[in-house]
């Protein structure tokens, strides 16, 4: 937060005296970077201090007097010491963070033939004597054909389960936004900065020591500062967003457009710019982004004009003379609320936080809905917003001028987006060296995601998997440490709950952590593995079996894709909309076909999406249960008396009461206000609007009525 401007002030040329002596005494003037730029100067801070340590020197004296043979040796120690770092290109941004730490401490750049000389150690030296890696990842790049099948699954086939419709939605919403605009992800949602965490990218001239700690990188560490609030509305929010009627004299209905301006760009803290990108509708409904948008705004209320209750009354406006456009406004207190908004718990279970309350999405979360839905569709590679990024930029080089391609990729110069151009070369060099025809189809249908989609591949371990993973050498002694010290602290202190804050339950906690650190580490690696075998031989097993001559005189088998039947009626309705045509080609059917699929999809934002109890067998051994091997079950309709394990709000069942308890108090109970009801949810009860007033008497209740003991037992 800036100081505020005094106004009509005049100062003496004392004033400018001082100011000048306090530059002087502060020193560099250190250039502003990113956090996420900062973060990782100051990781390679503690990697310095750590090497200075090891030679006995000033870390910011060694810094400022630094040859390029303490560079080298500082590269090399690196590798001696950091084994994970394997691959020349991470070594190389390594340099890259030494160089801008040295400019911000020392205040001048190294020396071109030094950098020269450091790369040339790196390049040659260094990747032949550690065998570094050179290969280099395949980025994958999507076009409209992977957009569609990711889209359709997403729709039609996912089977996976949001917290609530809206989180559906806003994913979708997402993918297009992203296809459209060629934006970064961290445009849209919200990247999440904790105010403690935020160090400074530099070394303080005053450290008396070369040790790291808290105090001395810390910016502020007060998590309630005003910042966290500016920090914050840095997503995409309703004012950033503008709904716009358009007359159309000869059709039915006047035309929706939609502009979106990006102000959360790469580099708005330095130059803020605008980015506006313009909308229209899409006759291919799985495509229209206005859709969407207009379906979030009727569910969060969002329109200033309270005359507009439906769907209907929004296609029923038209644009009249003198106007050449009609805006459709939002309400002036909702400006500020952030579109993609995060799942937060309620007293309804975990649902989209309400523009009253809201919670802009998390940039994780949105990664992890999107590898999640890449995962299933059958992509061998992780589905990021980059592979979207990649996509347009593509489109854009190919048919926009450079300047626009430079606007719309938020990049400085040409040469960055050799940085995204696809590595599969988008023209057919063949047809133009032979003066034939070029194979358009062929090149779009070979250079992009689509082609190796395979949604048989494994997203679960099979058995063999299961068995490696459970006598893993490493895992086994993992559970041998947590057993040991499990059974000391039942010994001692007679249960782990009693040994709370003891050096023994400490070790325990590490024990736990480290295990559950290591299965998923194995479990992820296992599947990892499982896949790439998949994607690996399915050609070869493709052609073996089409070639077999046991097998010519049977019929084939023709793969056909899993029908999927989705329970609730709101699901079930969008899945048949958003990818069908209407019945009829005339415009009065069009329009009522988006209708109906704008009131589906608002309809489905007010469900939650509740998944089914798994039953599982809690097994301390391990705890992998076999994914195709579990049972979905829906709960059983709760009667009027619960087991002591059973939660009177969710009818989950627990391994012990007292696990049962502390979810009931911390998922439920603790939602409820001092001043609100709490309503009984069995089913008898609900029915005849039985509710407590506090916690006591719902407790007391739950006893009483059916044999559900939430109050914590008396200690002696």
């Amino acid at each position: 937060m800036g100081v505020a401007r005094p106004l009509n002030t005049k100062f003496t040329p004392d004033h400018y005296h001082q100011h000048r002596q306090e530059i002087v005494e502060k020193g560099i003037v250190r250039k502003k970077h990113a956090p996420s730029t900062e973060n990782n100067i100051n990781g390679l801070i503690k990697k310095w201090t750590e090497h200075c340590i090891f030679f006995k020197k000033d870390r910011l004296q060694f810094l400022q007097l630094a040859t390029k043979e303490d560079i080298m040796i500082f590269m090399k120690w690196i590798l001696d010491n950091y084994p994970r770092v394997q691959k020349q290109s991470s070594l190389l941004q390594y340099f890259r963070q030494f160089r801008m730490l040295r400019r911000k401490c020392v205040g001048y750049s190294l020396h071109a033939k030094t950098m020269e000389d450091v790369n040339d150690y790196i390049n040659g030296y260094l990747t032949t004597t550690y065998g570094l890696d050179l290969s280099m990842r395949e980025k994958m790049v999507m076009n409209v054909d992977d957009v569609y099948i990711t889209l359709h699954h997403h729709w039609i086939l996912d089977v996976s389960i949001f917290p609530d419709g809206r989180q559906r939605l806003q994913l979708a919403f997402l993918i297009l936004i992203s296809a459209y605009t060629a934006s970064r992800p961290g445009a849209l949602v919200y990247v999440e900065r904790n105010i403690k965490v935020k160090k400074r990218a530099f070394i303080n001239p005053d450290d008396s020591s070369d040790e790291l700690d808290a105090d001395e990188m810390c910016v502020d560490d007060d998590p309630t500062s005003p910042e966290e609030d500016v920090e914050a509305l840095k997503t995409a929010c309703y004012e950033d967003v503008t709904l716009v009627l358009l007359p159309n004299p000869k059709g039915i209905r006047d035309i929706l457009a939609m502009e979106v301006n990006l102000q959360y760009t790469k580099g708005h803290h330095k130059k803020p710019k605008r980015k506006v990108f313009l909308f229209s509708e899409v006759n291919d409904l799985v495509f229209d982004a206005i859709i969407l948008m207009i379906t979030i705004a009727i569910h969060d209320n969002a329109f200033r004009s309270e005359k507009i209750q439906s769907v209907r009354d929004i296609f029923r406006l038209r644009v009249k003379q003198p106007r050449h456009s009609l805006e459709l406004k939002w309400k002036k207190s909702i400006l500020k609320t952030p579109i993609f908004r995060q799942a937060v718990p309620s007293v309804n279970g975990t649902r989209t936080s309400s523009p009253k309350d809201a919670k802009a999405l998390r940039y994780y979360t949105y990664i992890y809905y999107l590898q999640r839905l890449g995962y299933i569709v059958g992509f061998p590679a992780l589905l990021t917003g980059y592979a979207l990024r990649r996509g347009a930029g593509e489109v854009l080089n190919a048919l926009a001028s450079q300047g626009v391609l430079q606007q719309v990729m938020n990049h400085k110069d040409a040469g960055i987006f050799q940085a995204y151009i696809n590595e599969r070369v988008q023209f057919d060099v063949q047809a133009a060296f032979l003066g034939r025809p070029s194979s358009d189809a062929a090149l779009k249908a070979t250079s992009h995601g689509s082609r190796y989609i395979d949604p048989r591949a494994p997203t679960t371990l099979h058995d063999s998997f299961q068995q490696r993973l459970r006598t893993h050498p490493t895992a086994v002694k993992c559970r041998q440490l947590r057993d040991s010290l499990s059974a000391e602290a039942r010994r001692v202190f007679g249960s782990i709950k009693k040994a709370v804050g003891t050096e023994i339950h400490e070790a325990y906690s590490q024990a736990c952590a480290a295990l559950q650190a290591l299965k998923v580490k194995l479990r992820r690696g296992a599947i990892k593995q499982s896949r790439d075998e998949f994607f690996d031989t399915i050609d070869t097993d493709e052609i073996d079996k089409q070639l077999d001559l046991s097998l010519l005189d049977l019929e084939e088998k023709h793969w056909e894709p899993k029908v999927v039947e989705h329970t609730l009626p709101e699901r079930k309705r969008v899945a048949e909309l958003i990818c069908g045509q209407p019945t009829n080609s005339t415009e009065e059917a069009a329009l009522e076909h988006r209708i109906l699929t704008i009131e589906a999809l608002v309809a489905l934002c007010n469900v939650r999406e509740v998944q089914p109890q798994q039953k599982r067998t809690y097994d301390r051994t391990w705890g992998i249960v076999d994914e195709d091997a579990a049972t979905l079950v829906e709960p059983d309709p709760p009667g009027m008396i619960y087991s002591s394990k059973q939660c009177p709000f969710c009818f989950r069942e627990f391994c012990r009461p007292r696990k049962m308890r502390e979810h009931a108090e911390n998922q439920h109970l603790k939602l409820y206000k001092a001043d609100e009801l709490i309503p009984c949810p069995n089913p008898v009860c609900e029915k005849e609007g039985i509710s407590f007033s506090n916690h006591e008497l719902f407790k007391n209740h739950a006893a009483t009525v059916h044999e559900s003991f939430l109050f914590e037992k008396f200690k002696k």
